[in-house]
């Protein structure tokens, strides 16, 4: 772990939080499914585990 690592799984993590929060504002049934905003916490969701994959490998 580093400090660019960190910094880089922050940032996915707020960019995740703020994506999921907004999907959440937007929630009416019991799926969040088709629509941009879903996509793009998905999307955000993945790249927040491989940031946290990076930070947990040895440097």
């Amino acid at each position: 772990m580093n400090a660019r690592t960190l910094q880089a799984a922050i940032n996915k993590a707020e960019r995740f939080l703020d994506l999921a929060r907004e999907l959440q504002a937007h929630f009416h049934s019991g799926y969040f499914n088709g629509s941009k905003t879903s996509g793009a916490t998905r999307r955000a969701s993945m790249d927040l585990t491989r940031a946290l994959a990076d930070l947990r490998r040895p440097t």
